[in-house]
């Protein structure tokens, strides 16, 4: 993974840009020593027509649970930069989906992850869904039950 911005596409041709600045903050919380722990957090920015272009995302802080394998995003500062970035941009930057790191060279879901991506909602949209690897992403988009897979475009 290098600090470019990244592209992704769906099935149907949409894209989803990582923007260079969200790649080097996934890039710090690789897990690449046995003793890094997984990291998460929610994923935000604009869309535009059909595409979506990530912006910022929200890093581990204060009331995460956080162990080599498993972490539970429960700090209210992932919310409070959702609301921080909608303001600041006049309402186009909002909350598109959630991220975190897998100690894998290329990740891939779990079961828990998949369990925990049942219940994320946004009325008549999909959401983004992205595991930081040692070496790559593995990013898709779910849209009500349907999670489909989306291809890097190098």
């Amino acid at each position: 993974m290098n600090n470019n911005e990244i592209t992704f596409k769906d099935k149907y041709g949409n894209l989803v840009v990582i923007m260079s600045d969200v790649v080097q903050l996934f890039k710090k919380h690789q897990q690449l020593l046995p003793t890094t722990p997984e990291s998460a957090g929610v994923l935000i920015g604009e869309r535009r027509g059909k595409h979506i272009v990530i912006t910022d995302i929200s890093v581990p802080g204060k009331g995460d649970i956080c162990s080599r394998y498993q972490v539970d995003r429960k700090g209210e500062h992932h919310q409070q930069k959702v609301d921080e970035s909608f303001i600041r941009s006049n309402k186009t930057k909002h909350y598109l989906g959630e991220w975190h790191t897998h100690p894998e060279k290329r990740p891939s879901p779990s079961s828990l992850d998949y369990k925990s991506w049942s219940k994320i909602h946004i009325n008549n949209e999909s959401v983004v869904l992205i595991i930081v690897g040692q070496h790559s992403l593995w990013v898709a988009k779910k849209f009500q039950t349907t999670i489909d897979i989306l291809k890097e475009i190098k």
